[in-house]
């Protein structure tokens, strides 16, 4: 039988909340290509090379385009295991549609990359759980006769032009209320947050802390502003800031001690740059979430959807 390719759908919400009033339900939305692997895992392979049933491992990878302050918070919520996820496919024939329902024992593990940077916003998210196989082939075959949830919030798969933002640099300070560089003389400006997990028997993702990663580079590269920023103190605070609007924004507020500073120095006969890097790590109940009007987002906005403010390590 043919099988027509596409995932449709991907939608998360709170634990628990699915199968009755979904707590807010969050939808991929506006992303890159997104895949639903299942495969065997853990094989048991005996003295001949046979390798023998044991589990079958869920995997779900999506790219949204559509970050958010309100997404990164549900994240952290979501993380180890605290998710349930709706997941529909293309439609197989006029009238019907897969849909994989990763609920009641079946949650999934979270792990993700947060990007800001010139290629626009984005955050990878990956989704994944092992289940006994037989208890993996009963769900299986329970997909193509589920009735899928119908969010009254989310329309066709979940496409939100109002919080797909591009590349829109407001500053960068170290130490907060400093400016680092002249803006307009980057040539890279990257910010990344993403877990740091293992794994459980299941393997579902376990995180205690998120690395962070903010790396700057330009040509504001005089052997004054070389000096200027080898004496930076190591471990001052840092602000990072994108606009939304001209009024909203979104702000990571990088507290003293969370982040250290590494710089290189680079002449050739094509460039002159300073660069900057700056790196840590912070366990994930160490973040912090301000929403609405003097944080980022609109004064109604209760949410974080239209902007906000993430502290780190306070």
């Amino acid at each position: 039988m043919y099988s027509p390719a596409g995932l449709k759908q991907i939608v998360l919400c709170d634990k628990g909340t699915l199968a009755t009033t979904p707590v807010d339900p969050i939808a991929m939305g506006i992303r890159k290509e997104a895949k639903l692997t299942i495969e065997h895992f853990k094989q048991v392979e005996d003295y001949r090379k046979r390798k023998f049933r044991n589990m079958l491992n869920f995997k779900v990878e999506v790219d949204t385009l559509q970050p958010t302050i309100f997404l990164f918070k549900k994240l952290i919520n979501w993380l180890n295991g605290n998710v349930d996820t709706q997941i529909i496919t293309q439609k197989q024939n006029a009238s019907n549609k897969d849909v994989f329902k990763f609920v009641s024992g079946k949650e999934l593990g979270i792990d993700f990359e947060w990007t800001y940077n010139q290629e626009g916003r984005s955050c990878k998210i990956t989704l994944e759980r092992a289940l006994p196989y037989n208890d993996a082939v009963v769900f299986i075959d329970t997909v193509d006769n589920e009735t899928a949830v119908n969010f009254p919030s989310i329309n066709d798969d979940g496409t939100d032009i109002n919080i797909y933002r591009g590349f829109n640099p407001d500053k960068i300070e170290k130490p907060g209320g400093t400016l680092l560089n002249a803006s307009d003389l980057i040539t890279v400006r990257e910010l990344k947050i993403k877990t740091e997990s293992q794994k459980s028997l299941n393997n579902i993702s376990l995180v205690d802390k998120l690395i962070i990663s903010l790396e700057i580079t330009g040509r504001e590269a005089a052997i004054s502003d070389f000096i200027t920023r080898l004496n930076k103190g190591q471990l001052e605070s840092v602000i990072y800031q994108d606009k939304n609007s001209t009024l909203l924004y979104d702000k990571f507020d990088f507290n003293t001690n969370v982040l250290t500073q590494t710089d290189e120095f680079m002449i050739d006969d094509s460039n002159r740059t300073l660069k900057i890097l700056l790196e840590g790590s912070v366990p994930i109940y160490d973040i912090t979430f301000l929403v609405g009007s003097g944080n980022g987002g609109d004064v109604s906005d209760t949410k974080g959807t239209t902007g906000g403010t993430i502290k780190f390590g306070y």
